[in-house]
Parts: C-alpha cells; sequence; structure tokens
C-alpha cells in the first residue's frame, strides 16, 4: 500500500519492482510531468486551530513530499488523491467552447494545525516529488470569525452576526453565490473580496440588493485587484449580497473569502506610515467614514505611533458606527505629507512623503540633493497603501533633463534606482497614468533611501537536481551604496548526499554566482527546503544576508515583498523509463456521442523496465471539457500496447475536434530502495470527432411536481441504435443533500423494450419545499465494461409552505 509522506520525510516505502541505477539521470529531467499546487480549501484558517481541508493539486504522485514555508504550521496529509474534479455543467459551447480549459484538479485531505500566537497574514506551500517541483501557492491565517459556504441550491445562505467572513468557491459557470443579512442598527456595512490574492483567477462582481429587489450598490473587479463595497444599511432590513466572476466563469479553483463587517471601510490613510515614536494628525480615507454611504470620504485622527521594533500597528479609528480598526505601517524616516510648493524638498537618508494626484494637480514635483557617484532608491506606491493611482515615476537630473523613468515595476507601482553622475539637484515627478477624476484615494506615496553600503542576493525558487548528477543554481548579487566587496554564499537544508561543489564566491565587481549542487550516486532521491546564504565584510563588519526568493501565490501583487518566500525547494529527480506513444498520433477518429473510445496507445520500455504502467489524464488539457474524462487505466508487467479509454458526453458538438491529453507513471526504486514515481506525457493528443449518438433518454416532462410524502411517477422512453442491442438502466441521481429524502429504484429496460416509468417516493419532510434540480441518465455498458450514457433533467417541485 502507497502512503503520502509529509514535508522532510525520506523513506516512502520499501516495496516496489523495477530497476535502480541505470536510470537515475545526469541532467535535469526533460520531458516529465512536474505536479502543481493549486488552491486549499477552505483558504482560510484561523490561528488557534487544527481545521481540515482539502488540497487541490494536479498531477500528484503518491511520493508527494509537501512544503510549508513557515515552520509554525503544521500540516498533515490525511489520505491519497481524490478523483478528478471535472468542471459540472453548464459549460461553454460555440467558439467559447474551444478555448483552453484550467488545469483539472484532484484534491488531498489534510489538516493544518496554526498556534494560537501565529500572525494574521499569509502563509506559502508546495509539493516536489522525483519529476519536480510545484510553483508555490498560499494560504491566509485570520484571527476572525470564519465561516464555511453552505447554501441548497441557489438560496441565498443566511449569515450570522457581523463582523463575520465566509470561505466559498465559484466551481462552475454561472454560479452566482448570495448571502443574506440582516442589518442590526442604522449605518454603513462593508463588504470585502479576497480571491485573487489567493491565487484564485477570477475577476469577482458584488452586488447588494435590498429586500425589495432595489440594487444599492455595486463593485466590478475589473482591474484584477480584488476589492470591495460599502452600503448604507437601516436596522431590521434584510440585503443579500451577490458574488459572480464579471464573465460568469466557474472552476473548482475559484476560491473566496468574503469578509463583511458591520461599519465604514477604510481604504488609505494620509501619510501613509507612521514614524516609530510620534504623533501624527494622520487623514483616513475610506468609503462611509462621514455619511455611512458608499462615497469615498475624509476623517481625520491624532494618533501616537509606538516606538516598538514591530512592522506595524492597529488604530482604532473612532467613527459615528463605532470604532474601526485600521493596520498602519511603521518606518524609521521622515513620514511627510505633500505642501504645495512647486517643488517640495526631501532632506535625509530616509524620507517618504504622502500625497494626493487629482484634475487640478496632475503631477507633483520633489527635489533632494546628491553628490557624485550617490546612489539613490526610490519607490512610488499607491496601489501598496491601497491607492486607487497606476503611478508613473520620473526622475531629472540637474541639468532638468530625465534620468530614469518607471511605470509598473511592481503591479501598478513603480521603482527606480538612480545613480548621480554629477552632484546637484534632481527631482522627482510623480504623475498618474491615467485620466484623474478627483477620488479621495487617488493617493501615493514616495520613498527616497540614499543606499548605505550593502548587498542582497536572490535566488531561484525551485531547482532540480538529477540524481547522481549536478545542478548549476543562479546567484545574483544586488549591491547597494557603492559595495564592491567579496561575498562568501553558503546553503543551509541540503538532504543527505547532496553537496555544495567548488569555491563559492562572488568576487569583487562581480553580481552573479553559478552555485554548484551535486549528487552521490548512492542518495536517496528527495525533496528539501535550502536557503543560500551570503556573508560579506561590509565597512569592516561581517554581514550576513539570506537569500531572497520569488514564488507564487498571488495573481495581483502590489510590491515586490508579495511574491517573497522563505526558501527554495530543491527536488532531486529521476528519468522515467519509459514512453507514451498514441498510436496514429493526432489522426481524427470517429466517435459516437455519450460513447467510451478505447485509443490505441504503445508503451515503450526503456532499460530493460518490465514493470505496470499507469495511464492517467492529465490535469492541463487543451480545450475546455465539457464532461469529457479519461479512466486511470493499469498496464500489466511486459505489455507494450494499451488502451486508454475515454468517454465522450452526448452533447459533444460535431463541428470541432476534441482531445485527451494523458500521461503514464512508472514506478522505480531509487538507490535507497525508496519507489519514486515518474511520468511521462503521452507523445500526442487522443484526438476526437464527434458523430450521432447510440443512445437518447427522453422524459415525458422534464418538470413534475410532488407532495412530501407522496410518490410520483415519472415515463420514460430511449431510443437505441442498432449497434446497441445492450440493456440500459435508468436511474434518478439523488444530490447528497436529499439523500434519506427521496427514493427511486432504478429501471431496467432490456433490448426490445424502450418505455418504462421511474417511481419516485417523497419523504415527509419540510426540506424538500421548492423546486430541485435533479438529473436522470439512461446507461449501457459496452463490453460489460465500457458505459454509453444518455442524460436529462427533470425539475421535481414540491409546495412551499406545506406540513
Amino acid at each position: 500500500m502507497l502512503r503520502t509522506v509529509s514535508a522532510g520525510c525520506g523513506v516512502i516505502g520499501r516495496s516496489c519492482a523495477g530497476l535502480v541505477a541505470t536510470l537515475l539521470s545526469l541532467s535535469t529531467v526533460q520531458g516529465q510531468l512536474a505536479p502543481g499546487a493549486g488552491y486549499v480549501f477552505p483558504p482560510v484558517v484561523r490561528s488557534g486551530t487544527t481545521t481540515a481541508v482539502q488540497m487541490g493539486v494536479f498531477d500528484p504522485t503518491p511520493d508527494l513530499q509537501w512544503f510549508v514555508h513557515d515552520s509554525r504550521v503544521q500540516l498533515r496529509i490525511a489520505g491519497p488523491a481524490g478523483d478528478f474534479h471535472l468542471p459540472p455543467p453548464p459549460y461553454w459551447k460555440g467558439p467559447r467552447g474551444g478555448i483552453n480549459a484550467p488545469p483539472i484538479p484532484r484534491e488531498v485531505p489534510a489538516e493544518l494545525t496554526i498556534p494560537a500566537d501565529q500572525p494574521e497574514g499569509f502563509v506559502y506551500w508546495q509539493i516536489a516529488n522525483a519529476n519536480g517541483v510545484s510553483k508555490t501557492a498560499r494560504i491566509l491565517v485570520s484571527h476572525g470569525t470564519e465561516i464555511l459556504e453552505s447554501r441548497s441550491r441557489d438560496l441565498p445562505q443566511r449569515l450570522p452576526a457581523l463582523p463575520v467572513s465566509v470561505a466559498g468557491r465559484l466551481s462552475r459557470l454561472t454560479e452566482v453565490d448570495r448571502y443574506e443579512l440582516t442589518a442590526e442598527r442604522d449605518g454603513p456595512i462593508s463588504v470585502q473580496l479576497m480571491a485573487r490574492r489567493l491565487g484564485a483567477d477570477f475577476r469577482g462582481l458584488l452586488q447588494v440588493h435590498d429586500d425589495g429587489g432595489r440594487l444599492l450598490a455595486d463593485f466590478s473587479d475589473t482591474e484584477g485587484v480584488d476589492g470591495g463595497l460599502t452600503f448604507a444599511a437601516l436596522a431590521g432590513r434584510r440585503y443579500v449580497v451577490s458574488l459572480n466572476d464579471v464573465d460568469f466563469r466557474g472552476d473548482r479553483a475559484y476560491v473566496y473569502r468574503l469578509s463583511f463587517v458591520a461599519g465604514p471601510r477604510v481604504l488609505c490613510t494620509i501619510p501613509a506610515c507612521g514614524r516609530r515614536g510620534t504623533t501624527a494628525e494622520i487623514e483616513f480615507v475610506g468609503s462611509g467614514l462621514q455619511t455611512g454611504g458608499s462615497g469615498t470620504e475624509v476623517l481625520r485622527q491624532s494618533v501616537q505611533f509606538p516606538a516598538d521594533a514591530v512592522s506595524d500597528t492597529v488604530v482604532q479609528l473612532q467613527t459615528a458606527w463605532g470604532a474601526v480598526p485600521v493596520r498602519i505601517p511603521l518606518s524609521d524616516g521622515d513620514e511627510l505629507t505633500a505642501g504645495g510648493e512647486a517643488v517640495q524638498t526631501l532632506v535625509g537618508a530616509d524620507v517618504a512623503v504622502t500625497g494626493r494626484l487629482g484634475p487640478q494637480c496632475e503631477e507633483q514635483r520633489y527635489g533632494f540633493e546628491a553628490v557624485a557617484g550617490e546612489r539613490i532608491s526610490l519607490e512610488l506606491q499607491s496601489a501598496a497603501i491601497g491607492g486607487s493611482l497606476d503611478t508613473v515615476l520620473l526622475v531629472e537630473g540637474p541639468d532638468g533633463k530625465p534620468v530614469g523613468e518607471n511605470d509598473d515595476s511592481a503591479g501598478t507601482d513603480s521603482r527606480l534606482e538612480v545613480t548621480a553622475a554629477v552632484a546637484g539637484s534632481y527631482t522627482c515627478v510623480v504623475r498618474a497614468a491615467e485620466s484623474l477624476t478627483g477620488r479621495a484615494d487617488d493617493v501615493y506615496r514616495l520613498c527616497l533611501q540614499r543606499q548605505r553600503a550593502d548587498f542582497r542576493l536572490l535566488a531561484p525558487q525551485q531547482l532540480l537536481l538529477p540524481a547522481g548528477g549536478q545542478v548549476e543554481a543562479a546567484i545574483t548579487v544586488q549591491r547597494q551604496g557603492g559595495f564592491d566587496g567579496e561575498i562568501v554564499v553558503t546553503v543551509e537544508g541540503l538532504p543527505a548526499g547532496v553537496t555544495a561543489e567548488g569555491d563559492w564566491k562572488v568576487a569583487s565587481g562581480k553580481n552573479d554566482l553559478k552555485a554548484v549542487l551535486k549528487s552521490a550516486a548512492d542518495a536517496a532521491v528527495v525533496a528539501a527546503q535550502v536557503r543560500f546564504r551570503g556573508t560579506a565584510m561590509v565597512n569592516g563588519t561581517e554581514q550576513a544576508r539570506v537569500a531572497l526568493v520569488e514564488g507564487a501565490g498571488t495573481l495581483c501583487p502590489v510590491s515586490p515583498a508579495d511574491r517573497q518566500v522563505p526558501a527554495s525547494v530543491l527536488a532531486m529527480t529521476m528519468v522515467a523509463p519509459i514512453d507514451v506513444l498514441v498510436i496514429d498520433r493526432e489522426r481524427q477518429r470517429d466517435v459516437h456521442r455519450g460513447t467510451t473510445y478505447l485509443a490505441e496507445l504503445e508503451i515503450v520500455r526503456k532499460d530493460g523496465f518490465s514493470g505496470e504502467v499507469t495511464l492517467v489524464m492529465t490535469g492541463q488539457q487543451d480545450r475546455n471539457r465539457q464532461g469529457m474524462r479519461g479512466e486511470t487505466t493499469v498496464v500489466p508487467p511486459g505489455e507494450t500496447r494499451a488502451f486508454y479509454p475515454c468517454f465522450m458526453p452526448e452533447w459533444l458538438a460535431t463541428d470541432i475536434t476534441r482531445r485527451m491529453i494523458v500521461h503514464g507513471i512508472a514506478v522505480v526504486p531509487d538507490p535507497q530502495g525508496n519507489p519514486r514515481y515518474l511520468t511521462k506525457p503521452g507523445d500526442a493528443r487522443i484526438t476526437m470527432i464527434m458523430e450521432g449518438a447510440l443512445l437518447k433518454l427522453a422524459l415525458n416532462s422534464a418538470s413534475v411536481s410532488a407532495e412530501q410524502g407522496g410518490v410520483v411517477e415519472v415515463p420514460v422512453s430511449i431510443s437505441r441504435s442498432a449497434r446497441l442491442p445492450l440493456p440500459v438502466t435508468v436511474q434518478l441521481h439523488v444530490p447528497e443533500e436529499l439523500q434519506g429524502l427521496l427514493r427511486c429504484a432504478p429501471l431496467e429496460l432490456v433490448p426490445g423494450s424502450d418505455t418504462g416509468v421511474l417511481r419516485i417516493e417523497a419523504g415527509e419532510d419540510s426540506r424538500l419545499q421548492g423546486v430541485w434540480p435533479l438529473k436522470v441518465t439512461a446507461t449501457a455498458m459496452q463490453d460489460g465494461r465500457w458505459p454509453v450514457i444518455s442524460e436529462s433533467d427533470l425539475e421535481l417541485g414540491f409546495p412551499v409552505g406545506c406540513r
């Protein structure tokens, strides 16, 4: 029996048939399929809890290693990966039916344990095996009240008292998730969406309707940066908040967090940061701060900032509707606000200024002095501080000519590093890339830092090391403030049998290093978290810097820190001893709709490998599936021919080819006897064109009424092709929510019998009230194994308010 291992485990099991050392690669793995990290559901977990979650992954193998990039967070894998989560209907039709599909996930049950003192924020995770390393994904740790999406049909989910956050997902096309709340008092209610920051690739549309169906407020995430809204509520009134993708897309990976707060919503502050140990008058910019409505408004409050060396502080903004907690970052430099001067002078080694652009002030200019050769770092933030500007940063030299310009180096924010060619007065010009409308949140923060002698290291996040071979890790040095000394680089966390080769030094004046890592021939093939560290003498003092690593996990980063993860992952790899060849490659095969097509494959065995080969549908297909699916198939030892079953639903159009991508998995022991599951994609796509169905199911009526405690009969009929002289089973599919409330025995129609009646028995239960969308299928089994399926939708309605 195969076991899934947690991060850091080495041995997975000792029983495996196959070969050993001759299959180990001496170079980077080529043509294999690395696993993919997708999402976690729920995507938000509370500190101080142990939460059952589903880890959404792509193309997993049983020997996955799991990594959480925070030692305080514990991940326990509770079982193997489940089946593929194919997108349910409805499906795109017409031209959109041929667009690329998102990858198809499988979910692994797990538990996340978060300590009580874990700070709020994102935690990164990823997976690896002997085929490669996934990108990073992330979850959010929260201190608030978190609940799960739970609704019946498309009815709104009733929320408890606010504040509360809901973890949900838009799992299918056209899905609209609705939440109902009752206002406890007059005043603003704010709703905040987090989706793209969790890696979910959709753009949300939020709408609020009152109990009369009137639209009160909406927010459309056309820029792909998440967001929210605020609306004025009346005590005792019911409101429905709806969420869908702006294009009505849906997918299993479209997870989100929707937060509800009874109060206004703060977007940004002026100044955007507070200097430690000072008191300042802060202008708070947000929705409903004064009137409780949806407009952007301003409040001012004096704030005393702590002198502690913490990164931020939470300020309680006093409003007419109670205190609103606002998190404000802290700094050690001067935090100024924009004045009315034509050119405002910035003095000091570390200074920032927060200002606002508008139709009457489309650019602002700041001057600073620099000596020849001095290096200045400039960062122009808006999205990073909650503002709405798309910034442009320009620097002019003493002669008025541009010496640097930047737009969108980090999302919509800007960064520049300037070296003063001559001594004199330089000017920063702050602009917006778009027309300004006078919004109160058109706010920016310009940070100026005179570089001190220092350095930074940048390292790759993913490293592949062939078993018994070597890999070069590309380390980049960013020198600051004129530092030009030698840097010694080391690495921490290497697995047993892996060593650093050569002299890891970045010479004076150089900015890169090819750090060679080598695997012993007898080393176990495992993955590990590693950290690169640089050490150098800076101004006579030894300084050490851990390499910065850029990962994935957010689709709307607002600063470089949004992409930084704590460590790299090194995966040792092996080469799969097989090739999977599609016979006739991408020739079109005529396939009846609603049937299972058996695609012929050739298994090329190499280096004497004779073990089982498992054929699996690949997670990333090239077109929307529309219900197409492949069945995992095991090829017996020694066999070189196989048939891969592809089920093609009856609704597939006949004017477009359909394709299935598969890969093979071979199990081979590593030098220490640990079984490693090695993947090899097929050399072509299985290509099919649809023709007429062999079986068709029809219902006498697509909508029937029923009574609680009663029986309703649904006449059905089927049409069979002469090529399908087989028994057909007609079955009502009862959703999990109705299990035990509805009963319906399958109907068997032998050859020559084409009509019958489904008898649906309803329990006496008020939960049956309303209309239920159900599915009825007719299934025949070719060769006793391969399904031929036709299906129809049935609406079953029960009176509302009875019994």
